[in-house]
């Protein structure tokens, strides 16, 4: 099917030339792009229909949804804003207006125009209710406001992400008196939601719960040395809403007899969301004790090879952005939130740096071809990293961690370790949108790109903050 996409799109693009006013011939072109789920491609195609005919709505529409991928979300909103001629319903309006104001950290408009939107869609749309209140919270998150945490649980029933539902068992309606309650609560979203949330664990079993809490595969050995007292299960992230879960793991949950259910999205809620602000995730997590023998060993040995300087972890490579099928929202966030390993080449390369630091390579060997190898000073970590424990194991030994938005930032904040996290413009909202720091997780350093796409400012500010952080160590 993708092949005869690519042929008509060929010939479309190729009709184009000879008619470059034939509206049809654009949308055409504009249909494949989305069929084959390369909407960050629309940009051009919807500039020359707008040359055309400058107020054509659904070339408007898709032009919108483009920047949006690009991470151009200032003019996204500005062609929401100032074009009345896009069709649509009211909420539906505000939501998308909105999204684009809170990905250009236009947080106080974006939190009106959603808390609006959800109320206007409360008894007319329900799926538009769920967005618009989650993006609420996700805004409210953004401006470092935990009561977000209550309308972000919306996510559950906006269909952006799947969850389970175990059949039988009672969902948690915000009881903070736990005690002698036996608590299931499955997982969702990505790693890096999952090692951050989890770190909420801790305050429902302060609350008296006895807590099973199911992960992915990929984490379950790190979870089970990171969460002691808990029953830690392994299976597949839920692809869909309210799934119902495997039978191998409904059997383990029917023998734990839980008295309610709560999904990842609850978790912070006990606490979080019942304060104006002040919250923090707290450190939590670590290697199996097998693998940080592993690691240490290593470690000594690095360090005899590079004495007196630091080892930095180093993850710069977000890798669905290589992968095309998961469709453009996913590839483009990824794709913005990565370094290009020339810019990485300018970090680990600076003489400056490298005479205090040595860097080793936390991603995993079957990505480094697409992700690249950086010019020098960095070591592959040689036990392997195959699994989250082997990444764990190896961030425990290190001095600090520079690593973007991903799985591994996360990872090494709620290990306690000294993090630097570079941003995109959009940042995302664990981050925060100001500042060198995010209120929400202690000992981490963030650097915030000032044009989007452009990391000349944070290579510089990474050189900086690894050189200081080195003598600051002396």
């Amino acid at each position: 099917m993708t092949i005869g996409l690519e042929e008509r799109l060929q010939a479309a693009s190729a009709r184009h030339t000879n008619y470059p006013d034939d509206l049809a011939i654009v949308h055409e072109v504009c249909e494949i792009l989305i069929a084959l789920k390369r909407e960050d491609e629309l940009l051009p195609w919807t500039e020359r229909a707008l040359a055309v005919r400058p107020h054509q709505a659904n070339f408007l529409a898709m032009r919108a949804t483009a920047l949006n991928l690009l991470g151009q979300h200032a003019k996204a909103a500005h062609t929401w804003e100032h074009d009345l001629s896009i069709p649509g319903e009211p909420a539906l309006y505000r939501v998308r207006l909105g999204y684009s104001l809170m990905m250009a950290n236009n947080l106080t408009r974006a939190i009106a125009l959603l808390d609006e939107a959800r109320r206007m869609a409360e008894l007319s749309n329900i799926q538009i209710r769920a967005t618009a209140e989650h993006l609420l919270g996700e805004a409210m998150l953004k401006a470092g406001d935990p009561r977000g945490f209550a309308h972000w649980l919306m996510r559950n029933e906006s269909g952006d992400a799947g969850n389970y539902c175990p059949i039988g068992v009672p969902q948690w309606s915000g009881d903070s008196d736990l005690r002698g309650q036996r608590v299931l609560i499955t997982h969702q979203l990505g790693f890096g939601d999952n090692f951050l949330l989890a770190a909420c664990v801790a305050d429902w079993q302060a609350a008296g719960a006895k807590v099973m809490i199911t992960c992915d595969p990929q984490i379950h050995a790190l979870m089970q040395a990171s969460l002691p007292g808990c029953e830690v299960v392994s299976t597949e992230r839920p692809l869909r809403l309210r799934a119902a879960l495997p039978d191998a793991v409904q059997a383990r949950v029917e023998a734990f007899a839980p008295h309610l259910h709560a999904t990842l999205l609850h978790l912070p809620l006990l606490k979080a969301g019942q304060v104006v602000s002040g919250y923090r995730f707290q450190a939590y997590m670590r290697a199996p004790r097998a693998k940080q023998r592993i690691a240490k060993k290593w470690v000594r040995q690095q360090r005899l090879q590079h004495p007196g300087k630091r080892l930095v972890g180093l993850f710069w490579d977000c890798y669905q952005r290589h992968l095309p099928e998961l469709g453009s929202i996913v590839r483009c966030l990824a794709k913005r939130r990565s370094l290009p390993v020339k810019a990485v080449d300018r970090i680990v390369t600076d003489p400056a740096v490298a005479e205090h630091v040595h860097f080793v390579n936390l991603h995993h060997p079957a990505v480094e071809a697409a992700a690249g190898i950086p010019a020098g000073n960095v070591s592959r970590y040689l036990p392997g990293i195959y699994h989250f424990d082997d990444t764990a194991a190896c961030i425990g030994e290190l001095d600090a961690v520079l690593a973007v938005d991903s799985g591994v930032a996360n990872l090494a904040a709620m290990m306690g370790k000294p993090t630097c996290v570079p941003v995109n413009t959009a940042s995302e909202w664990r981050w925060g949108v100001l500042g060198g720091t995010t209120q929400w997780i202690e000992g981490v350093k963030v650097l915030r790109q000032t044009r989007e796409g452009n990391w000349d400012s944070v290579v510089q500010d990474a050189a900086t903050w690894l050189i200081c952080t080195s003598l600051d160590r002396t």
